[in-house]
């Protein structure tokens, strides 16, 4: 076993089967501990691991240092090690008790390892995580996922937490706490606190808010689902949503007391852009929260919030001072200057500036990432106020205890597990049972953006078989839900090679599961990806990523660029350039 990076364990392991390459395993640490210590640490300081990243080209990822460990001795436990992470995808386990559990023995598994771990910082110090999205209750995303987690993880570190987020519909469990009425849009607003504890055991666990409005209950988060069109009140939606958020932990007397005014706020993505601007300008400006932080973490800068300045201005829609335009004015192609944009606003007014890998964080700093406010981030930057830190993968992504695999396996029993993995999931899609074949699978949305075109390209390729015997002995199996085109090419490729494709339109979290057991490869060739996990999981399971050197999939898979130089180290493969022919490459070696 190596210790490549202060978040990461790399497991290696000799060829499994058929056409499979020596395999790695990573898993990855969230550290939540660091986020704290980030926001309430000295404005002058930051972690030093952040300051000095950069983007190394093509094939130049920092050599990562190698610890010496004893695990690959026949004395050490037949076990792949998991640690504590952040979930950020579809998750099959949702109860407490469950969550409870699965962590407890996870720990135990821990107690024989004794390299330095995070340590949680500022325990007195409540968390209030608010997102327009949280599982299981809302999502449709990884929003959803990540800010679920944020309330888990936290509470299970000791902090006091609450989770807050729109009352979307009626929820099991949650019940009538309190109101408050919100001035917007000339006149107030009534707006109802629905409460939730979730008990995680320990003295632990996380207190969900949900804001009722009726401007909420709706067939869908976003957008109108008849026509796909945004709902045209959404600023008013999400700025009652960020003004009941802040006004949560001042006034419900939850157990016995409030949050108080000391808290750290968690701001995520455009809905909950405001909620750092009122936080500024309407309390911090009046003597409230003056020892609070609110950070502002960007999952995904395409998409801003933008809204005409003249339409909803400032002062009498948003019930904030005139001066507050200097942060909330940004530009637009097509608005101009009459612009309104919440992500830039948020990136403005917050105490410090997140994002979801070190990668992308210097991705959306540069003119060709930023999507226009690489200025903005930049500056942040410089201030010691802009990091990303890698997302991690949930704790039931563990080859030893995953349920939804027909059979579970470890270090030792690596082999004859995945064959068995494979073997099952050949004969489950209907693909021909042949261990030798190569199994390349895809998981992910039908867009543009996942590479998805570039995958159905190369199929006929590598079904064809050539001298080398490198092509031809090749299965693929593609699941995933989007865009109707490509969900028609995904029934091309499976009606035109039957036994050899599988084009699974849809998702089922069960078989994204059981692909990962059993492939011996993921592709995902994405355009950019702010972080990705399922390259996090196929390196769990033993199955070899293939990806497109952006975001956090360079930061989270090590390359195999030079043999020599990095087959201690490399985790998988990496292509540059989003084209078919850079894809066959890689593919090719």
């Amino acid at each position: 076993m190596e210790l490549s990076t202060p978040n990461s364990l790399c497991w290696r392991v000799g060829p499994a089967h058929g056409n499979s390459v020596g395999l790695a395993l990573l898993l990855l640490r969230a550290s939540f501990s660091w986020v704290l210590l980030f926001c309430f640490s000295s404005h002058d300081r930051c972690d030093k691991r952040v300051q000095g990243h950069t983007t190394p080209t093509s094939g130049t990822q920092t050599p990562k240092t190698k610890a010496v460990s004893d695990a690959n001795s026949d004395s050490g436990p037949d076990y792949m090690e998991r640690v504590f992470s952040l979930s950020a995808l579809d998750s099959l386990l949702q109860d407490p008790e469950g969550k409870a559990e699965l962590r407890h023995q996870l720990e135990l598994d821990e107690l024989e390892d004794k390299r330095p771990k995070y340590t949680s910082h500022h325990l007195s110090r409540p968390v209030v995580v608010v997102s327009s999205e949280v599982n299981p209750w809302s999502k449709t995303g990884g929003l959803a996922m990540v800010a679920g987690s944020y309330g888990y993880e936290f509470a299970m570190r000791g902090h006091r937490t609450m989770v807050v987020s729109p009352r979307y519909a009626a929820y099991d469990g949650a019940h009538y706490i309190g109101y408050t009425k919100v001035w917007l849009d000339g006149r107030e607003h009534e707006v109802q606190f629905f409460h939730l504890y979730q008990d995680l055991g320990d003295g632990n666990g996380t207190d969900y808010i949900f804001v009722s409005h009726e401007c909420f209950s709706r067939g869908g988060l976003y957008c109108d689902p008849k026509d796909g069109k945004e709902y045209p009140d959404n600023l008013f939606r999400f700025s009652l949503l960020t003004v009941a958020a802040l006004e949560a932990p001042l006034i419900l007397n939850i157990r016995g007391s409030t949050f108080g005014q000391d808290v750290l706020f968690i701001a995520n993505d455009w809905q909950t852009g405001l909620l750092p601007v009122y936080h500024l300008y309407k309390y911090r400006r009046n003597n409230t929260y003056r020892n609070s932080r609110c950070m502002f973490v960007i999952h995904n800068i395409g998409y801003q919030g933008k809204y005409r300045l003249s339409k909803f201005p400032i002062d009498s829609y948003l019930g904030l001072p005139p001066e507050a335009v200097e942060y909330l004015q940004g530009e637009d192609l097509n608005l101009g200057n009459d612009c309104m944009n919440l992500l830039s606003a948020a990136c403005l007014a917050s105490d410090r500036v997140l994002t979801v890998s070190p990668n992308y964080a210097a991705e959306i700093q540069s003119p060709e990432g930023g999507q226009g406010l690489h200025q903005i981030l930049q500056d942040k930057g410089r201030q010691n106020r802009m990091a990303g830190i890698l997302n991690g993968i949930a704790d039931e992504w563990n080859p030893k205890t995953d349920p939804h695999i027909p059979v579970n396996y470890g270090l030792r029993t690596f082999e004859e597990g995945k064959a068995a993995c494979k073997k099952d999931l050949q004969r489950s899609l209907g693909l021909h049972e042949d261990p030798g074949a190569a199994l390349i699978g895809f998981c992910g949305r039908l867009c543009y953006q996942k590479g998805v075109h570039l995958i159905t390209q190369i199929i006929p390729w590598l079904l064809t078989y050539e001298a080398s015997g490198v092509l031809g002995r090749v299965q693929v199996i593609l699941m995933g839900k989007g865009e109707d085109t490509y969900a028609s090419q995904l029934s091309n490729a499976e009606n035109h090679n039957k036994g050899r494709v599988c084009g699974y339109v849809g998702f089922d979290p069960k078989i994204e599961h059981r692909m990962l057991a059993g492939c011996d490869f993921l592709l995902m060739p994405s355009q950019y990806e702010p972080c990705g996990l399922p390259q996090m999981y196929a390196q769990a399971y033993g199955t070899v990523p293939v990806v497109h050197e952006t975001g956090g999939l360079k930061d989270s898979v090590l390359g195999l660029w030079d043999e020599q130089r990095d087959r201690e180290t490399a985790t998988g493969f990496l292509f540059c350039g989003f084209d078919e022919n850079h894809l066959k490459e890689r593919m090719y070696q």
